[in-house]
């Protein structure tokens, strides 16, 4: 009749309630025979094997602990020198960059003809050479 699994079963009919009868004997409650069970009280012994494995797992478990700390410092140092050598070569790229442009500066035509003149020389275009490597 219902449809899913949390209806309860109802009886269609109500029960007919039962008399008491004086034949039957009533029934009395009887004490379990079983006594209950302490589950500390039977605890098991620990061997010298299971002891021993157990110290070799906290060592083991110890050392990776460590190990695994010991990395990470190591592991930030590195980092703070990468940061150090990155911030270095981004200056020395910087001077290069400065020290390339300055060379091109002075080594301009312009430059290089006003100069001359000043030096009083001429520039005689039929007796220039290019040479290539």
């Amino acid at each position: 009749m219902a449809q899913n699994s949390l209806a309860e079963a109802v009886p269609l009919s109500p029960e007919p309630q039962q008399r008491p009868n004086i034949e039957q004997p009533q029934r009395q409650a009887r004490p379990q025979s079983n006594p209950q069970r302490n589950p500390q009280s039977q605890k098991l012994p620990v061997s010298k094997f299971e002891k021993c494995l157990m110290t070799v797992c906290g060592l083991i478990l110890a050392t990776l602990m460590v190990f695994v700390v010991s990395s990470k410092i190591a592991m930030s140092n590195a980092q703070h020198e990468l940061q150090s050598v990155n911030s270095n070569v981004t200056a020395i790229q910087n001077r290069n960059t400065n020290a390339q442009q300055e060379i091109n500066e002075l080594q301009s035509r312009t430059r290089l003809d006003k100069i001359a003149k000043k030096q009083g020389l001429t520039l005689q275009n039929d007796r220039i050479r290019n040479v290539n490597k």
